[in-house]
């Protein structure tokens, strides 16, 4: 291998570590550098098992290779576990570190290169067999998502997960400059009360989807009517202020929204503290992405399943340098698209002279509305543009693969995409002076009783 291109992989390495001490800083050096190359070895080998991110990295700078395992195993084991504890010297000095802290750091990482002040989190589980269920919160991005909190609990094991939810947004919710408005979307498995209202109390807006069982009772109305019943015109949507379920221990007064998809067998049904006139249904397509993003995470992408990690906490810190790896793939690969897109519309202008007036477009993309995605798509897709061909973690990863080949760090920048269905009334935003007490609520001023048509496209109810 030339000496010019090892200098220019060790200069890349160096930036690299450089980089996350800055976002980072609650790190120590040691943390941070295995951070770091586990991150890079991610990329290389596209994977996240042990021994082929040691195998990418040293071909990729000529590591020792068993100091290297050596080195990158001790990085997520607990403190007990590691290389001299316990002992003379230096042992004295390993200690645990918990992956927890560093996602308040993960999510500023993002949201220091975000456009916009719009965010949409999606909350879902994940399993690995029997062995574990991850609990994994993440920004949705460009078709996929990027974690930013995540807890490791033994697979098939009875347990309740909503404070651990809870715990996790309380995490997050500090995160957030004021301003901002976040939208949480959760699938209807993961409907609770208190989750709710915990969204509530971080001026955060709750978009979970409930099952079709149990009643409500619209506000002004007096009887109770059969969730199951609620079926709106194919590729249309309703919203109600509504009194959801009649227990009181789950009774909940919100904003209420169905939605029919074409060929649906069953409708969205959901649950949000925004005003009728406010809430789009379509935004809950959007929710499909973090599938997606468990797609390139444990099959087509990172492979993480195949670890032989067995301990709940090891993953936990593992998942953390896959999170790096994600965020820096995504980045990279969402700005590659959005150059490309621009080079397309460039060239496809066209010199229009007097005589020959410009065409209009006559098939305009709809917002979408389908929760099940595709791999042509890779979730829904923005009013302005066609279909992905490529998703952007596989344009992210070819990029940062060929650059680090050759001694490169490249790094990329945010492009969200619009909302579909932007509403013309603005969500209500974090206030500026918002404490994140847990005893605190937050009153919204909606109007008492309201009915609220919508289209899939531009059709009127």
């Amino acid at each position: 291998m030339p000496a010019t291109l090892i200098s220019k992989r060790r200069r890349a390495l160096s930036r690299w570590i450089t980089l996350l001490r800055q976002h980072f800083p609650a790190f120590s050096l040691p943390q941070v550098k295995g951070l770091a190359l586990w991150s890079i070895g991610i990329v290389l080998a596209k994977a996240a098992s042990l021994h082929a991110v040691v195998l990418a990295l040293a071909c990729w700078l000529a590591f020792h290779p068993l100091s290297l395992l050596k080195r990158l195993q001790e990085w997520y084991l607990e403190a007990a576990a590691k290389k001299g504890h316990g002992t003379a010297g230096k042992g004295y000095q390993r200690r645990d570190w918990d992956p927890h802290a560093a996602s308040p750091y993960l999510l500023r990482w993002i949201l220091e290169g975000w456009p916009n002040q719009q965010l949409v989190l999606a909350l879902d589980p994940t399993n690995f067999g029997d062995r574990f269920t991850v609990l994994n919160i993440s920004v949705l991005y460009r078709g996929c998502a990027v974690p930013v909190i995540w807890t490791v609990v033994e697979g098939e094991q009875p347990e309740a997960w909503e404070p651990h939810w809870e715990r996790m947004l309380q995490i997050l919710a500090g995160s957030v400059p004021p301003g901002w408005q976040v939208l949480v979307l959760t699938d209807r498995g993961l409907y609770s009360p208190s989750l709710f209202r915990c969204l509530v109390r971080l001026h955060w807006h709750p978009f979970l989807r409930i099952r079709a069982q149990g009643f409500y009772r619209p506000i002004g109305g007096r009887k109770w009517l059969d969730l199951g019943e609620l079926h709106p015109p194919e590729g249309q949507w309703r919203a109600w202020r509504s009194a959801v379920f009649k227990n009181e221990e789950g009774r909940l007064e919100c904003t209420l929204l169905a939605y029919q998809g074409p060929g649906s067998a069953e409708p969205w049904l959901i649950v949000t503290d925004l005003a009728p006139e406010v809430a789009c249904a379509s935004w809950y397509g959007l929710r499909g992405w973090i599938e997606q993003g468990y797609k390139r995470l444990k099959e087509e992408g990172w492979r993480l399943p195949r670890t032989r990690i067995s301990d709940c906490a090891r993953l936990e810190r593992l998942w953390l340098a896959v999170a790096v790896a994600t965020l820096w793939v995504l980045e990279v690969g969402g700005e590659a698209e959005v150059e490309e897109q621009q080079r397309q519309r460039a060239a496809s202008a066209k010199k229009v002279g007097e005589d020959t007036p410009e065409l209009p477009d006559l098939h305009p993309q709809a917002p979408p509305l389908e929760e099940a995605v595709s791999d042509e798509t890779d979730g829904a897709e923005g009013a302005d543009r066609g279909k992905r061909i490529w998703s952007v973690f596989a344009r992210g990863w070819n990029v940062l693969r060929n650059a680090l080949a050759a001694g490169l760090l490249l790094l990329g920048s945010w492009h969200p995409e619009v909302w579909p269905g932007t509403p013309s009334v603005g969500l209500p935003p974090t206030p500026q002076t918002c404490s994140r007490s847990a005893d605190q609520t937050r009153v919204v001023p909606l109007p008492g009783s309201c009915l609220v048509s919508g289209t899939h496209a531009d059709d009127s109810s």
